[in-house]
C-alpha cells in the first residue's frame, strides 16, 4: 500500500517553523547591547554603594561596563568566592587602566577592587546577566 503525501502538508509547517526561526534570530541578534558606566558620575570610587547603583538596573549579557577609577583602585573580574572573600585568585583578571570597558557575561559576573582594605570599604560588585530581551 502506499501512502500519497500531499506537499502542502509537509510545506506548511516547514514554512511555519522556518518563520519561527527567523523571527527569533533576529530577536537574539538585533539587540543592541546597553553600556553603563559604573558609578555613574562618581566612577568606580568606595564613596558610593556599587551594590546600590546596580539595584534596579536590567543587566543583559552583552551589556558593556565602563569601569572609571583613579590611582590606587583597580578593577578585577573574579569568582563569587573572592568576590565575597575580597580576593583575587589564580582565575582573576585584573584591569588597571582607569578607564576599563568588560562586557557582561550571561549569567553571574563578579568585580571587585583588588586591594583588600578598597574592596572591603565596598567597592565591589555583583552583577546577574540575563539573555538579551526580544526585539519588539
Amino acid at each position: 500500500m502506499r501512502m500519497a503525501i500531499r506537499g502542502s502538508s509537509v510545506l506548511i509547517p516547514v514554512m511555519v517553523f522556518l518563520m519561527v526561526f527567523q523571527l527569533q534570530y533576529e530577536a537574539i541578534h538585533s539587540y543592541t547591547p546597553v553600556h553603563y558606566m559604573v558609578g555613574d558620575e562618581d566612577g568606580w570610587d568606595p564613596v558610593i554603594s556599587m551594590e546600590g547603583w546596580a539595584k534596579g538596573k536590567d543587566f543583559h549579557a552583552g551589556d558593556v561596563l565602563e569601569f572609571v577609577y583613579g590611582s590606587g583602585i583597580d578593577v578585577s573580574i573574579v569568582d563569587q568566592e573572592a568576590h565575597d572573600d575580597c580576593s583575587v585568585n589564580d582565575k582573576s583578571i585584573e584591569f588597571s587602566t582607569g578607564d576599563d570597558n568588560i562586557t557582561l557575561a550571561f549569567g553571574a559576573n563578579y568585580f571587585i577592587c583588588s586591594r583588600p582594605i578598597v574592596c572591603q570599604a565596598g567597592l565591589k560588585l555583583a552583577i546577574n546577566a540575563t539573555a538579551p530581551p526580544p526585539s519588539l
